[in-house]
């Protein structure tokens, strides 16, 4: 049986009230290759899901408390750096 797409992002990373999230996409050419599909969106509330080149699910819930990013691979950010990468490796 095909695994739901949510239930495949088991890792989470969170973001404070107003932090800035970039996420390191030099693994694609254009933006256009992303599908985003908008679950619930309203000026308080948003959930995400996006579907990635080389098949890279992120999640995103969004609301005064902040954002979780639920993702497929995990992401990490390199010291000195201030973008998010995914980890290719580390898939459990």
């Amino acid at each position: 049986m095909p695994q739901s797409i949510l239930t495949i992002c088991n890792y989470e990373t969170k973001i404070a009230p107003g932090a800035y999230f970039h996420l390191k996409t030099d693994w694609f050419e254009s933006d256009e290759e992303i599908q985003t599909i908008i679950i619930d969106q309203n000026h308080v509330f948003s959930k995400l899901l996006s579907l990635y080149p080389k098949n890279f699910v992120m999640y995103l819930e969004q609301d005064p408390e902040g954002s979780i990013y639920r993702t497929n691979y995990p992401l990490f950010i390199r010291e000195g750096n201030d973008f998010f990468e995914v980890d290719w490796e580390k898939k459990k």
